[in-house]
């Protein structure tokens, strides 16, 4: 946890003393922090993701912190969500999967 605090940071969304969305530095690298944001299924699309989203993306601009954004490409709630902040596709990879129950 310190070492959280001391690279990182993030924010929460509370709602009635429910915690509906988190954004919050994944992983850190020189001055660029992964984006990682969660959402409450039972509080999506209702802005709190844009809202923790938007004040981490501030926070970075504000202290020189490049906001490192990736998603599958089908996780459309999640590109929306960044093209609202502002970002844009920068690259596509390719993820494989495989099933290593057998």
């Amino acid at each position: 946890m310190d070492d959280f605090l001391q690279h990182s940071f993030g924010y929460i969304a509370v709602h009635n003393d429910d915690i509906t969305s988190v954004c919050f530095s994944a992983f850190t690298a020189d001055q660029t922090h992964a984006v990682e944001i969660e959402t409450v299924e039972v509080y999506r699309r209702r802005n709190y993701g844009a809202m923790v989203a938007k004040a981490f993306v501030e926070e970075c601009g504000r202290v020189g912190i490049h906001p490192y954004w990736d998603c599958s490409p089908d996780n459309a709630g999640s590109i929306r969500l960044a093209q609202g902040m502002g970002m844009s596709l920068d690259f596509n990879y390719r993820v494989y999967w495989y099933d290593l129950s057998t």
